[in-house]
């Protein structure tokens, strides 16, 4: 421990946190404030997941640039922008049409994809190797902090005053970032050395990189399949659970409320023990054994379950399908070159993101040919199964 406090990774994994949050609030406003503002916007609540989709799609294309801007502008200087840039998506939000929607959708895509790389890339030069899994987990708390965040603030505000007056405190507190970010000594605001070759070159490399490894080719899929299984569970669990087992909808959004907690802890708690105790590609084998056994069992879920088994079971699944992301970007960096990690990062994200597009609309895909839950939880717990293969390779 007294290596990890020596190494200044704390501090930087803080400013990180504090700041992944943020932006990650902003990309949930779009879903949360979406019933709110649909109408303002002119938009169908129900088109909301078109919004998301913009949001992934642009952040898998500009996560492979992530090498390419950290060489650039350093760091710190990029968190900054990044920063500006979810002030301005927001300023897009607030104007009220779809087209401004759609916009401010693709901007924060755009902040979204390099910043885990970006995040890796700094913890990568300051973690020391037995402690990596466990700080990029507690990195990776930022996503499900910033989903609370979001589903905690912006609701309320926007019932109480105006979903507008909701949206503004994300830019407010953006901008107070900006200033406070050189504070986080994220590595500097200064440039590295550029790389020859433009965006285009930039995309190609990344994806290149990852694609021609084999070790890192294979832990891309397996993110990927885990990607696949958690947002097409994330997306369709509560009316599973409503419509197919016979639960309440108070039940439902409880158990799915168990799914997230159960994430957050398991984040921790796997960082903790991966590699030190057990190795992170072991740990993968694991989770997704355990996923592929979650959504087998979810179709075994009906009214006569007791209350306790219930959240038993979303815990399950909670753990293994969002307790994987940080082992996910710890092994991309223990396998990347150290001065490339931000770009291997960047090749693997967007693999990932692959899965995080595909997985909710090849399960509604599935859904709708067949009418049928059960086949499509079972045949994503074959897709689970896949990543286990693959993991224990």
């Amino acid at each position: 421990m007294r290596g990890l406090l020596d190494s200044g990774a704390l501090r930087a994994l803080g400013a990180i946190l504090v700041m992944h949050s943020v932006v990650t609030m902003a990309g949930y406003s779009i879903p949360v404030i979406a019933p709110q503002a649909a109408a303002d916007i002119g938009i169908r609540p129900e088109s909301v997941g078109f919004l998301v989709a913009t949001l992934y799609v642009v952040a898998m294309v500009t996560g492979l640039l992530s090498g390419m801007l950290v060489d650039r502008f350093g760091p710190t200087r990029l968190f900054q922008v990044l920063l500006l840039a979810v002030a301005a998506g927001c300023g897009l939000l607030m104007s009220s049409t779809a087209v401004t929607a759609f916009a401010a959708a693709a901007v924060l895509g755009a902040v979204t994809g390099p910043l885990n790389p970006l995040g890796s890339h700094v913890l990568a030069q300051t973690t020391p190797t037995r402690w990596r899994a466990l700080v990029f987990s507690l990195k990776q708390c930022g996503t499900p902090a910033g989903g609370m965040l979001a589903g905690a603030i912006l609701p309320p505000l926007a019932l109480a005053h105006d979903w507008r007056v909701a949206i503004a405190v994300i830019p407010a507190v953006a901008l107070v970032l900006v200033a406070l970010a050189p504070i986080g000594r994220l590595g500097g605001a200064t440039p590295g050395p550029a790389r020859r070759g433009g965006i285009l070159e930039a995309t190609v490399r990344a994806l290149r990189g990852v694609v021609r490894d084999p070790g890192l080719r294979r832990v891309a899929i397996v993110g990927a399949c885990f990607a696949a299984c958690q947002m097409a569970l994330g997306s369709y669990l509560v009316v599973y659970l409503w419509r197919e087992a016979g639960l309440s909808p108070a039940l439902a959004g409880l158990a799915f409320s168990a799914l997230h907690v159960a994430g957050i802890v398991s984040r921790i708690v796997l960082g903790s023990v991966a590699d030190r105790r057990i190795s992170s590609q072991r740990l993968l084998m694991i989770l997704a054994l355990v996923m592929a056994a979650s959504l087998l069992g979810l179709t075994q879920v009906t009214a006569a379950w007791p209350v306790l088994a219930v959240f038993a079971m979303t815990a399950a699944m909670g753990t293994s399908g969002n307790g994987w992301v940080g082992l996910f970007f710890s092994e991309l960096a223990r396998l990347a070159p150290s001065e490339r990690t931000a770009e291997v990062a960047g090749g693997g994200q967007f693999v990932m993101y692959g899965g995080i597009v595909a997985g909710p609309l090849v399960f509604g895909a599935l859904l709708g040919a067949t009418g049928s839950y059960g086949l499509c939880l079972s045949l994503f717990a074959g897709v689970a199964l896949l990543a286990a293969a693959l993991a224990a390779r």
